[in-house]
């Protein structure tokens, strides 16, 4: 079984990692800042220092990356959104997972109520839905994404069968194959669970260990794996600390809960490798399809305390909905006891661009306000963007981003924004 670690993940010998402190600039559930508006200099240029070491590109942004980062923004309306049919039940957006752009300016998405990838054209009309609910050709029990498969198929990825599924453009069944054909079934059982398809056709899987009974907080551990598109090659990535448990008794039994501002995971899939970031340092790695270490993007900014300020924002967001709720100072005393954190992740989450480059979006408690994220390319060039409230970026392409938005009666939509160069471009 993997090791568990308990606050670094193992990295390819070729890796050349600089151990500074961590450090974000602090504000309430923003991690990096934008340069303040209105001033009269004009901005900084970029000052990212990018540098190869042993085939390895490392991007260092210093301690403030969206401080000189330049900045860019949204069209003020979305070119393209996609609502459900008023008039035809089953394409209703309901646990929308994933969005894909095809060709011809398709859009599938991974309806997760259906178990089905709907498909839509350029103008947003339904134009056919694929897959269905089951274990035949075709169907998922647990559909999680989809990946473009050069030139003209798409793949999807179901969690609970362990299997990549492949369509044609036209959407006809044309294989499937489950990530377990490389790996010995006498020492492995349970099979790793795919969560991406590169272009060239391995798929990136990963096996989660399970946290042990034992009171406290833990990080079960995470091997990421690359199998080969023949299957008959498997590629280790390393072992990564999982998400963070909290585990306490309560009624006689013990519990399980995230644990308040606890570490996470990130893997991100992108075109010609992954990348994986444990957000409790500003740090992404990314990772080639035969598990090389190719790229690092990192930062010195410093860590956001914990006050008593946040912690109750935290509280407000996570009974939002809730009937009853115990008393504020009760639940902060609470809270501080799972936590066991002083500082907030540094930062929310990422995502790999469509040209392999990474998305890195700000920490934020709650969903109603803007986002800033900012990205880097793959020759080490960044830029910064703020999101709407709210949208669950799903893909980055060059010049545009699309993802899931919910309306005032809570129902899903695709948005898609076009991002324009920033004032004076």
């Amino acid at each position: 079984m993997p090791v568990q670690l308990e606050a670094t993940a193992s990295c390819p010998k070729n890796e050349i990692v600089h151990s500074k402190p961590i450090r974000t600039i602090p504000t309430l559930a923003v991690l990096f800042t934008l340069a303040a508006a209105g001033c009269d200099a004009p901005p900084s240029p970029p000052t990212a220092t990018v540098f190869d070491s042993s085939g390895v590109r490392i991007v260092d942004l210093g301690p403030a990356p969206l401080e000189w980062a330049e900045h860019r923004t949204l069209a003020g309306e979305p070119d393209l959104v996609i609502r459900s049919s008023e008039d035809d039940g089953a394409t209703v957006l309901s646990d929308v997972r994933d969005v894909e752009v095809l060709p011809r300016g398709r859009v599938a998405l991974a309806n997760g109520s259906g178990n089905d990838i709907l498909v839509f054209d350029a103008t947003g009309e339904h134009v056919a839905t694929w897959g269905g609910t089951g274990d035949g050709p075709g169907e998922f029990r647990s559909l999680e994404w989809l990946a473009s498969l050069p030139p003209d198929s798409l793949a999807a990825g179901d969690g609970r069968l362990r299997r990549v599924t492949v369509f044609d453009s036209e959407g006809g069944f044309a294989r499937s194959f489950a990530t377990a054909s490389a790996v010995d079934p006498a020492s492995r059982p349970v099979p790793p669970r795919p969560l991406g398809l590169l272009a060239r056709g391995s798929v990136i899987a990963a096996y989660f260990d399970r946290p042990a009974a034992v009171e406290g907080t833990a990080r079960p551990a995470v091997e990421i794996v690359a199998t080969a598109p023949t299957g008959d090659a498997m590629h280790m990535m390393g072992t990564w600390p999982g998400d963070e448990l909290a585990l306490f008794p309560q009624d006689g039994q013990l519990q399980i809960t995230q644990a308040p501002f606890g570490r996470r995971l990130h893997i991100a899939p992108a075109h010609d490798g992954v990348w994986i970031a444990d957000d409790d340092r500003w740090q992404m790695r990314k990772y080639s399809a035969r598990g090389v270490l190719r790229m690092i993007v990192r930062s010195s900014a410093s860590p956001t305390a914990v006050t008593d300020e946040l912690l109750e924002a935290y509280i407000a967001e996570r009974y939002r909905y809730a009937d009853q709720v115990p008393t504020l100072e009760d639940l902060k005393r609470d809270q501080r006891e799972i936590a066991q954190h002083t500082t907030t992740p540094a930062f929310g989450t990422i995502l790999g661009t469509t040209e392999g480059g990474v998305a890195i979006g700000e920490f934020r408690l709650d969903t109603v306000s803007p986002r800033a994220w900012i990205t880097v390319d793959p020759a080490g060039s960044a830029y910064s963007v703020e999101l709407p409230a709210g949208l669950d970026v799903k893909q980055w392409g060059p010049d545009w981003v699309i993802g899931v938005v919910r309306d005032a009666l809570d129902r899903e939509e695709i948005h898609r924004y076009r991002i324009v160069a920033g004032p004076g471009s």
